[in-house]
C-alpha cells in the first residue's frame, strides 16, 4: 500500500512539473544573443603605419588605439589607398571599425584634410 501511494505521487509529481514547464510560451524562454557591437568611429592623429602587416596606431586622446585594416577596408582621404596613408602621418583620421574577439577592425579609415 505505501509502495502504491509513493509511485502514485512520484507519477502525480511528474506531469505536474513536465506539464508547467511545458506550458511556458515558448517566447518566454531565456535567449542569449551574441551580437558584437560596432563601437563610435575613432578620430585622433595617426602615429603610425606598417603596410606589411596592414595595421595603424591612432592617437585619440591620451590613448592610443591600434587597428588593422584589409582591402576591404575604406580609405578617403588618401590617394592611393593604404600606400596613401604613408604620406599622410600626424593627419587627423576617424576610423569606423568592428572589434572582432581582441582585434580592432577598421572598415572605414578618413583622413581629415589639414585647413
Amino acid at each position: 500500500m505505501i509502495v502504491r501511494r509513493a509511485f502514485t505521487v512520484a507519477v502525480a509529481a511528474f506531469f505536474l512539473f513536465t506539464g508547467s514547464a511545458s506550458a511556458l510560451p515558448f517566447s518566454q524562454a531565456p535567449r542569449q544573443q551574441a551580437r558584437e557591437k560596432t563601437p563610435e568611429p575613432v578620430t585622433g592623429d595617426l602615429v603610425s603605419l606598417n603596410t606589411d602587416t596592414k595595421s595603424l596606431v591612432v592617437k585619440a586622446g591620451d590613448t592610443e588605439m591600434k587597428f588593422s585594416f584589409s582591402e576591404e577596408t575604406e580609405i578617403v582621404g588618401a590617394e592611393k589607398g593604404a600606400q596613401g596613408l604613408a604620406t599622410v602621418s600626424g593627419a587627423t583620421v576617424t576610423v569606423t571599425y568592428q572589434i572582432h574577439g581582441t582585434a580592432n577592425v577598421a572598415t572605414r579609415i578618413e583622413v581629415k584634410q589639414k585647413k
